[in-house]
């Protein structure tokens, strides 16, 4: 039992942060969430009492996509590939560790090698490694040949982050596979990539074989991802019911009008194109770099749209892709930033907007009876979003209630 008091607080919710606030927490969850009293403290007298010193208090931040088996590496997709799978959810750990030192006390993976996602989840929980909470997907599901299919017949088997399937019966029975693993989240490749052979705007799965997976997620309260470069493919996950449309870099109006009216979410996933920054100078080859710049190009017209339309946008960033490393993930809040939101907007987006298009109801904002994951930070990320970038400034991180980061004692998860 313990409070923090003479704090700024930023709840996930209300537009304005509240001076002189103070929280209380019993059992891993708030008790208290308010104005700082004389009443309120008389009543948490004999409980452990900080003083925040007038810093930041502010929900854990939710990263809505990330791939633990990538290191961010610009081969990143050759190591993972030759990786075996022990070391990498030893690897995982690591990873996961430095998104929680950044602040995200949860993560949702978005398609795994070997399904680490799953064992790394189970030894969080079990409290053998410390980690953000972690919502699993396991392998992401993908056509023949599709995105995550990357290899010909006459390549070497390679442990990738997708499972082909073909047809609305083959989807039925990979999305029951992954219920029966007790999968938060189903990942589709509605859509081409942008590492994958072959035109990355191109539809893949149609919307029957979308819809079959959506049909059994929403049986069993599990949320549903696509990823969606292509108009066609974006507008396919839509109308099959995916509840988060990753990246959307073609979005057409039609389709953003579909969102809104749907109430589908987006995760924009802009960390993604620091490869426009860092490429060249390490040997990314001058025809992806165009490619990444025009995809960049849509892909900010089509937010601005989008968040005009009143399209619900998160926080995803694609962390592990290329020049996107874990432990960064808040520069995401910085890009939204840059295109169109307030800073309060970016925080709710990575808090209880997040929670919400994730189906995470006991998480994304302090309130009296929900889970206490929250953050204490040095400074007011209203007045610069920046500051969520800078690890050192995230003075504590608190999921369920216990300090797993404590950077004023030097108390940091090691694997």
């Amino acid at each position: 039992m313990y409070v923090i008091r003479n704090c700024f607080l930023i709840d996930g919710l209300a537009d304005e942060g509240v001076p002189h606030a103070m929280v209380a927490v019993e059992e891993g969850r708030f008790c208290y969430v308010g104005r700082e009293t004389e009443e309120a403290l008389a009543l948490y007298r004999d409980w452990e009492m900080t003083d925040a010193g007038g810093r930041t208090v502010m929900p854990g931040m939710i990263d809505a996509h990330v791939h633990l088996c990538m290191n961010g590496e610009p081969d990143n997709f050759r190591n993972m590939i030759m990786e075996p799978a022990g070391l990498a959810a030893i690897h995982g750990v690591n990873r996961a560790q430095e998104d929680l030192k950044a602040g995200f006390t949860t993560i949702r993976c978005c398609g795994e090698k070997g399904e680490i996602d799953m064992d790394i989840r189970q030894a969080v929980q079990e409290g053998s490694v410390i980690g953000p909470r972690i919502l699993a997907s396991g392998k992401a599901l993908t056509i023949t040949g599709g995105h995550g299919d990357m290899f010909s017949d006459n390549a070497m088997e390679a442990d990738w982050i997708a499972e082909v399937c073909d047809g609305e019966e083959e989807v039925r029975k990979c999305a029951r596979k992954r219920i029966k693993r007790r999968a938060d989240n189903f990942k589709l490749m509605a859509t081409g990539g942008g590492m994958s052979p072959g035109p990355a705007t191109v539809a893949q799965f149609n919307i029957e074989e979308m819809a079959a997976a959506v049909k059994e997620a929403e049986k069993n309260g599990i949320c549903t991802a696509a990823h969606c470069i292509g108009e066609e493919g974006c507008f396919n996950a839509v109308e099959a019911g995916v509840r988060t449309i990753e990246h959307g870099t073609f979005l057409n109006e039609e389709t953003i009008r579909r969102m809104a009216l749907k109430g589908t979410y987006l995760m924009s996933t802009l960390c993604a194109f620091r490869t426009i920054k860092y490429g060249a100078s390490a040997g990314v080859p001058e025809d992806h770099l165009k490619k990444v710049e025009l995809f960049a190009r849509h892909h900010y017209v089509n937010l601005h749209k989008a968040l005009d339309a009143g399209v619900k946008v998160g926080v995803g960033t694609d962390t592990g892709t290329p020049f996107n490393y874990h432990g960064e993930n808040a520069y995401e809040l910085e890009c939204l930033t840059n295109n169109g939101m307030t800073p309060m907007d970016a925080i709710k987006a990575a808090t209880s907007v997040n929670a919400e298009a994730l189906l995470q109801e006991d998480i994304g904002s302090i309130e009296p009876g929900k889970t206490a994951d929250m953050l204490l930070v040095d400074g007011n990320p209203l007045l610069d979003i920046k500051i969520l970038s800078d690890k050192e400034r995230i003075r504590k991180v608190f999921r369920g209630g216990v300090a797993y980061v404590d950077r004023d004692k030097g108390i940091m998860p090691a694997y």
